[in-house]
């Protein structure tokens, strides 16, 4: 599909309470460092068909979490994504502007925040993740998340001795595991498709400067949205290496 001039930031504001804690690490917490997917895709879109049908294999990997976010722009052609955000063409951009692509499209790949490829190509995404899986366990940082009586507490540990990564944000996506949506118009008309680990609503949890913190988050409908498992990801400096991740079931 056409592709289109990279315009706009991301700008997504959450509420939580931030702790800092003492010393240099969690504990027994362990290092993180699956590897973080983002696919951008459409309903609109009929060269994602493939992308999204990558996406459902990858998700059966341990050692990756791989996410979709549809977004809006195709909407226009005739078939409005029932899944769309605007503040997922809103990432897109902004991650084309970081990674000097300068145009987004459909279907794209971000691999852990560092590479961009073609989403409907498995190739490219298994090399792009081998590419990038050095620097992630080189920078990788400790990340435990629990449940505890309906709040969400996220505790990160520092950046690595030596790191040029000293400051980032803390994210959470309420993510449903699989929906099956019936497309009546646009290229995919007549079609159902399923879609996996579709990101419904990503809050920011709060600010990381390097060192360890704590993230405390009522579980409550804006978080959860309508999702049935929760990612949650520390993502370096401004859209930069997502340097640990992990996911929770919950949601509504």
């Amino acid at each position: 599909m056409t592709t289109f001039p990279s315009l706009g930031l991301l700008a997504v504001a959450g509420l939580l309470s931030v702790v800092h804690l003492s010393g240099s690490a969690l504990g027994e917490s362990a290092l993180e460092t699956a590897s973080v997917i983002e696919l951008y895709t459409s309903q609109g879109c009929s060269s994602c068909r493939g992308a999204d049908e990558i996406l459902k294999t990858l998700a059966e990997r341990p050692d990756v979490i791989p996410l979709s976010f549809p977004v809006t722009y195709w909407d226009y052609l005739g078939w409005k994504d029932t899944l769309a955000r605007p503040e997922n063409s809103d990432r897109q951009r902004s991650y084309a502007k970081v990674l000097g692509e300068g145009k987004i499209y459909t279907p794209q790949a971000i691999v852990n925040g560092m590479q961009d490829c073609l989403g409907n190509s498995l190739a490219e995404i298994e090399t792009a993740v081998r590419v990038t899986a050095p620097v992630i366990e080189k920078e990788a940082v400790p990340l435990k998340v629990s449940l505890k009586m309906n709040r969400l507490i996220i505790e990160t540990g520092e950046a690595p001795k030596g790191s040029q990564h000293q400051k980032g944000k803390v994210w959470v996506a309420s993510v449903r595991r699989s929906l099956t949506v019936p497309i009546a118009r646009g290229e995919n008309a007549g079609s159902s498709v399923t879609y996996t680990n579709v990101v419904r609503n990503l809050t920011e949890a709060g600010d990381w400067a390097g060192a360890p913190t704590s993230y405390s988050l009522p579980v409550n409908t804006k978080l959860s949205k309508d999702g049935d498992m929760l990612v949650v990801f520390l993502q370096t400096d401004d859209l930069g290496p997502i340097v640990a991740a992990t996911r929770v079931a919950g949601g509504s």
